[in-house]
């Protein structure tokens, strides 16, 4: 019993320490959010020089995944946790004040390659300590991230109106100390050892082997990530210009952007609570896509204060979808948790960034209103093609129950 009891504490020390490490790094993450406004009028930049900022930091931060995520799966990953913090604090704390254009885009992508770098085995440790409740493990350690995010940009606003641009560095503080924390206490499966769910096939042998059926649905789950992570892009990149062009200041901007996160993250802990019930968890990531649609479209039909509301709450339901497809690509690859987990995380959020930087080139020319309002066709798309997911789960219980009988 006290084995047991032990074990139960050290897995909740884990995930906590995932959670801490996954905050901090995702506050970093956020930086180029807050500061957009400024940097814009700092280099006189247009809307595909801002969109190449936020895509810079999502194909960086995002894209390199999956490697990252593979040699995680391979090697001690506890380094991967503690350089993540740790470098993405370094660098992305200096890019503010960067002289040249150029420079601004070799701190950010430095930055967030250590962003990247952390992602695949934090997502992981919810699936190895989350015993019974892997769906809200997964969801509180998205959530801690979706937390540190949401506070990212309102904190390096706040440092800069408060101590001005050349203090930025200070900000690095946060992410050295829980560098030095997580070195210290974090504590994970050797990945030579045999109880170790993770083996050491080549990699080009375990792609051949994955039959037909998980690349389907994992594809469709990879399409709703995409399209999750398309949408949250264009939104927090564009919408900051937009809410500043119709008279809203920049802190309140940064909360606003900091509520719309929250609330999603919020989103996700329920929509994790509610799957570990659920047999088919894709009829809430369907639901989340499907609801953020018409609120999006109507988001520039009506006054500030409601388009503020619905703003919001489009960060609800397709923020909160992210556990979900975290979860469902885990249960899909059981035996690669950091891999598939990064595919979802990094690799759909890379793609997205990559797409944006032609959506910014498009905004140029017809603005950010018909630019969103041409992207939400991808969405309900999207939403609309997961029932062949459920389809798929459906008949292949049937062939089972026939096999029975």
């Amino acid at each position: 019993m006290q084995n047991i009891s032990t074990t139960k504490q050290n897995n909740k020390t884990q995930v906590a320490l995932a959670m801490s490490g996954h905050a901090v790094t995702d506050l970093y993450a956020s930086f180029i959010i807050g500061v957009i406004p400024i940097l814009a009028v700092k280099f006189n930049l247009s809307l595909f020089f801002v969109s190449l900022l936020t895509s810079i930091t999502g194909i960086s931060n995002s894209l390199t995944q999956p490697i990252f995520g593979y040699l995680a799966d391979k090697y001690n990953s506890k380094y991967f946790l503690v350089f993540g913090p740790l470098f993405s604090a370094i660098f992305i704390s200096v890019m503010p004040i960067m002289p040249k254009y150029y420079l601004l885009i070799l701190t950010l992508f430095l930055g967030n390659l250590s962003v990247s770098l952390m992602h695949p085995p934090t997502a992981a440790i919810g699936g190895i300590f989350g015993g019974r409740f892997k769906g809200l493990s997964n969801s509180l350690i998205s959530f801690s991230g979706t937390f540190g995010y949401s506070i990212g940009s309102i904190f390096i606003i706040t440092v800069i109106e408060k101590l001005g641009l050349n203090f930025s560095p200070i900000t690095m503080i946060p992410g050295v100390i829980t560098a030095v924390i997580l070195y210290k206490y974090l504590k994970l499966p050797n990945p030579k050892s045999k109880n170790n769910i993770i083996s050491n096939i080549n990699i080009y042998k375990k792609i051949k082997s994955i039959s037909k059926i998980k690349i389907f649905r994992f594809s469709l789950i990879f399409a709703a990530s995409f399209s999750r992570d398309i949408l949250w892009i264009a939104l927090t990149t564009f919408m900051p210009l937009h809410f500043s062009k119709t008279g809203i200041n920049l802190i309140n901007i940064g909360t606003i952007l900091i509520i719309f996160t929250l609330v999603g993250g919020f989103g996700g802990i329920l929509a994790g609570y509610f799957s570990d019930k659920m047999k088919n968890k894709t009829i809430l990531i369907q639901i989340g896509l499907f609801l953020s649609v018409p609120l999006t479209f109507f988001m520039f039909k009506v006054n500030n204060f409601v388009s503020i509301i619905l703003f919001i709450a489009v960060g609800f339901f397709s923020i909160g979808t992210l556990p979900l497809c975290i979860r469902v690509s885990q249960d899909i690859f059981p035996s690669n948790m950091s891999l598939a987990s990064s595919l979802v995380m990094g690799l759909s959020v890379g793609s997205a960034s990559v797409t944006m930087i032609f959506l910014g080139k498009v905004a140029d020319f017809i603005g950010i209103q018909k630019t969103i309002e041409y992207l939400l066709i991808l969405i309900l798309f999207i939403s609309l093609i997961l029932f062949f997911y459920i389809l798929n789960i459906n008949s292949l219980k049937g062939k089972k129950l026939k096999k029975i009988f």
